[in-house]
């Protein structure tokens, strides 16, 4: 019998320093952060987005996308509303604290954030 070639997992991304860590790491390898409420890490164009159970926390980018700006943007996920999905590009659309919310995704990331936010709100409706 052939040993099985199974690669390890680590596809839970530390949002500080950026290194792969397993799914249910409880602190980053490297940095040593709190990984424990941090549910997944999206890299994007111009942002990195982390979803924790309870907020998007959009880390914004410079224009070239290279290094991050200081810039954070942080919403509660249980304050979000009339959450949308795509349209002619990927957007994620949002209203918040009576605001309109819109963010740019590529459109595997977009996908993600639609499965996680989904899961979340199937979980809070049980």
């Amino acid at each position: 019998m052939e040993p099985e070639n199974q690669m390890a997992d680590f596809s839970l991304i530390c949002p500080e320093c950026g290194v792969g860590n397993p799914p249910q790491t409880s602190n980053c390898l490297v940095c040593d952060r709190d990984l424990e409420k941090t549910v997944a890490f999206l890299e994007d164009d111009s942002f990195d987005l982390e979803v924790t159970v309870e907020s998007l926390i959009e880390y914004r980018k410079n224009f070239w996308g290279t290094n991050r700006t200081g810039k954070v943007n942080q919403y509660q996920i249980a304050r979000m509303e009339n959450l949308e999905f795509g349209s002619e590009i990927s957007r994620f659309k949002f209203d918040y604290n009576g605001q309109r919310k819109v963010i740019a995704f590529r459109k595997e990331n977009l996908e993600k954030l639609k499965a996680l936010l989904s899961e979340g709100q199937d979980a809070g409706s049980s």
